[in-house]
């Protein structure tokens, strides 16, 4: 029977239906009939009716097939419908669907539900946000309701986790890809996961493997392109070979892969080299953190490939152990791959000294390994500092020592350690502390440690300083303060000041100078009306403020300059090299580089020129040697002498101490200071970071 033939009518105030000739098949008696949507339309010889406010589902022929228990109702499909019912212990509605008889058959479990394909797309609602799912027209769950959003591409489900990570399932559920980076479409799926990528079936299997950089498809054929490989030398001998983008050196001297924007630690280790499906993610000292990127599971390996722990979600070092996360939370596991905690915890960190943070029940306490007592989880928050642990307990602040003793009872509004200062804040008052016991009270807020004193704030948000011992040293009337050496510089209103760590005054307020730009040679560089000089660490002015610019003292000459032109003054203001040029720098080990219309020189403290004023640029290395630029911008290295090592003949170059990385014409190679090639200039790329050389091939 066609819903056009159906009508609603209204009389008295409540509605019914009535046939396409007139006929009444559900009298006047509803309060509302049709959707909450607002439509009137009868769905497939089905229709809503409203009573008290709660929704049902009726024929058209005045056939109840639910009760009234909905606060919204509509049609979603031709056999579905969409209803919704209040939580319980809260106003969310929850969301189920009926089938054209008015039974459940998807429950009512989900904070919104709408068709996707064949299927049904839900949601739930959570501390991170709406998550979806997937759920089978027979309320089967298809894909877990923890997604941040999920889309049907062909025979398969990708979800996106909050993460931006997404992963594959088919229609069926079972999980086909884990972690994927990002997916296209090209006759197939090209898919990226941690840099490298994969060629995917329509069914998520690996018709290509993930080790390759891309894939290109040309006359409807897919080929894979692969990453450059790279020879990593140490010491000058072969330490590995590596298919990657790029390389470089962490600061703990380990290499690092860059792929597709990714980054892989690498070690020169049979099970790792052998094994491109294990990812390194940490060392800790003798022992390896592994992600296989199929099974996305962690472990940790010995260096020789010996499997220690193995089967979580996640692993991580703390302190000398691991802090290995499962369904069931997170465990503290000892490097020989016992656990320290009988019970899952919610989370795990680093403790003082043989001592670890754990949560469990929302609550923080200790693990002492070296204890027999189990640890209490009674604290609302807890921190390492130094020597002692800044605990929230029932909403106040303290400080416990390694024997879970109150050095400073959970009293106050706050706690900081600064430098070993422990530190309580109640309100706006500051009490500072010494052994456990309260030793000043101030109102000026601490910030940090500033040489062996602590920079406070007042009220007028100006800074002062005061010891560690809460003396108030400078009161808090500066605009800014700052350290030169063992000195401090205090400025106020464009002026300043200068004291040495134990208050000594150098230079009092009242000298009314604007500005230090600099200290060497137990002198200071001042400026006053707008004028350079240089004071003692009395105060008193040894040179007088006649120059436009000046800098410090360094090897007994500073540079100051006179009428735009720059040149060296001696302590005695002896006037050592004329103010000649337009840029100067200070001297080390005697030289000076120095710059003139637009040209670059070397001098020494003669003034005399070591190299001649004719460089487009000079730089001082850190070997001692200097790089220089020549007008066709092709580089060069002389030493301190002005003597060229090499002669200004290449694009690139890289001073290493004993030897030189250069380039020419697009080719690399390194030469050692007699121009002897270790390797020949031929290399498509060339880094050296340490002791590692990394060859592009």
């Amino acid at each position: 029977m066609k819903a056009e033939e159906f009508i609603v009518f209204e009389k008295d105030g409540y509605f019914g239906i009535k046939d396409e000739i007139g006929n009444v098949t559900v009298p006047a008696v509803y309060e509302k009939l049709g959707w909450s949507n607002g439509s009137t339309k009868v769905h497939n010889g089905l229709i809503g009716f409203r009573r008290d406010n709660l929704w049902g589902l009726i024929t058209v022929r005045n056939k109840a097939l639910t009760g009234q228990k909905f606060y919204t109702i509509e049609p979603i499909s031709n056999i579905h419908f969409k209803a919704s019912i209040k939580g319980k212990f809260s106003n969310h509605l929850f969301h189920g669907i009926l089938d054209e008889k008015g039974r459940t058959i998807v429950s009512f479990n989900y904070f919104s539900i709408e068709p996707l394909g064949a299927n049904w797309l839900v949601s739930v609602f959570s501390k991170v946000g709406q998550q979806f799912g997937v759920v089978s027209y027979e309320n089967r769950l298809i894909i877990p309701a923890k997604y941040a959003a999920v889309d049907e591409n062909r025979a398969l489900f990708i979800g996106k986790q909050f993460g931006q990570k997404l992963d594959m399932y088919l229609n069926d559920g079972q999980a086909v890809q884990l972690d994927l980076d990002s997916i296209n479409y090209q006759k197939g799926f090209v898919a990226f996961r941690d840099g490298y990528a994969a060629f995917l079936s329509e069914r998520g299997n690996e018709i290509h493997p993930f080790e390759f950089k891309n894939f290109s498809l040309k006359e409807d054929r897919i080929s894979p392109i692969q990453f450059p490989e790279w020879t990593i030398y140490q010491e000058d001998t072969v330490l590995m070979k590596w298919r990657c983008d790029s390389l470089t050196v962490s600061t703990n001297g380990m290499l690092i892969a860059y792929l597709n924007g990714s980054h892989h630690l690498l070690l020169s280790n049979n099970t790792l080299l052998n094994n491109h499906e294990l990812i390194l993610k940490e060392v800790s000292g003798n022992q390896l953190i592994v992600q296989n990127s199929k099974s996305r599971k962690w472990a940790v390996l010995s260096d020789q490939g010996k499997t220690l722990i193995t089967g979580y979600d996640s692993i991580h070092t703390i302190s000398n152990h691991y802090g290995c996360q499962d369904s069931k939370g997170w465990h503290l596991i000892d490097q020989e791959g016992n656990k320290i905690n009988r019970l899952p915890l919610q989370a795990v960190g680093p403790g003082l000294e043989n001592q670890f943070l754990a949560k469990r029940n929302n609550h923080w306490g200790i693990l002492d390994i070296n204890a027999k007592k189990q640890a209490t989880y009674k604290y609302d928050s807890i921190h390492t500092s130094e020597s002692i642990y800044l605990v929230s307990y029932l909403n106040r602040w303290g400080i416990l020592n390694d024997s879970e003793e109150w050095v400073v009872r959970s009293e106050y509004n706050e706690v900081k350690s600064i430098g070993g200062v422990i530190i309580g804040r109640r309100g706006k008052g500051y009490t500072i502390f010494y052994d456990g016991k309260p030793l000043y009270k101030t109102i000026a807020k601490p910030l940090s440690k500033i040489g062996n004193l602590i920079l406070i704030e007042g009220d007028s948000l100006k800074l002062g300083l005061m010891t560690e011992y809460g003396e108030l040293l400078v009161r808090p009337h500066y605009d800014e303060i700052r350290m030169w050496s063992e000195y401090f510089e205090l400025r106020s209103n464009q002026y300043i000041e200068i004291m040495s760590e134990s208050g000594g005054t150098v230079l009092p307020l009242g000298e009314q100078y604007q500005e230090v730009g600099g200290y060497g040679d137990n002198y200071f560089a001042v400026k006053k009306e707008d004028r350079w000089g240089f004071i003692d660490l009395e105060g008193r002015l040894r040179i007088s403020n006649r120059y436009d610019d000046a800098q410090s003292f360094n090897g007994g000459l500073a540079p100051v300059k006179l009428r735009e032109r720059w040149g060296f003054i001696n302590k005695a203001e002896e006037i050592k090299i004329q103010p000649y040029y337009d840029h100067v720098t200070a001297f080390i080990n005697d030289r000076s580089i120095v710059q003139r219309n637009e040209k670059y020189g070397l001098i020494d403290i003669n003034g005399d020129e070591v190299l001649e004023l004719n460089w487009k640029s000079i730089r001082r290395l850190g070997t001692g040697n200097y790089l220089v630029q020549d007008n066709n911008d092709q580089f060069g290295l002389s030493n301190e002498d002005g003597s060229f090592i090499f002669r200004p003949f290449y694009d690139h170059l890289k001073d290493l101490g004993d030897r030189v990385l250069v380039s020419k014409n697009d080719a690399w190679g390194i030469l050692n200071y007699d121009r002897y090639p270790i390797f020949k200039i031929n290399n498509e790329e060339i880094k050296v970071i340490g002791n590692f050389i990394m060859i592009k091939n």
